[in-house]
């Protein structure tokens, strides 16, 4: 048999009856899934935010002051994780951007720096202005050196390295 009143039904899940709690999720998964698709037409970040939600509520439910005010607290968790979900899509637009973008040479280096890569060896600078110069991916330096990429993270690796000991030695 249902509980029909919001304050019972908590008062009951935090006696322990949490089985009651599919109560909650029946009674309002209506209404969190109208706000949550108002935020997106993805069908699986829907459903995974329903779940958080309804997750969210189920350990939070102890925190909930009043029973009665279970509908606008549950609406309010849902709202808040929409927010969260469009900043965490924000931020993975904005690193993917990062990631895209091409190291930009519209800042010049002091010449200097360029001076001191060249004292490394043909082999490092090779890789350093390839990929800082001309702001090259790992992908096109290793086709252009006809080696496998883990080469050229490794040359860039061992490069900075080098070139850090040097600067790091003519300023001590």
């Amino acid at each position: 048999m249902m509980i029909s009143d919001d304050s019972a039904l908590v008062a009951a899940i935090l006696d322990g009856n949490v089985d009651r709690f599919a109560e909650v999720v029946q009674r309002y998964d209506r209404r969190v899934r109208r706000i949550i698709a108002g935020a997106t037409r993805d069908a699986d970040a829907l459903e995974e935010l329903v779940q958080q939600v309804f997750y969210l509520a189920f350990r939070r439910l102890a925190d909930l002051k009043s029973g009665n005010r279970l509908e606008p607290w549950l609406l309010t968790i849902a709202r808040r994780c929409v927010i969260e979900h469009g900043r965490r899509l924000r931020r993975e637009a904005v690193r993917d951007a990062a990631a895209a973008r091409p190291l930009s040479t519209k800042t010049p280096e002091p010449e200097w720096i360029w001076e001191e890569v060249a004292r490394l060896g043909v082999r490092f600078q090779e890789v350093l202005e390839l990929r800082y110069r001309e702001g090259r991916s790992y992908a096109d330096i290793a086709e252009r050196l006809v080696v496998p990429v883990s080469t050229v993270r490794g040359r860039i690796y061992e490069a900075r390295r080098a070139l850090r000991a040097r600067l790091d030695g003519e300023n001590s």
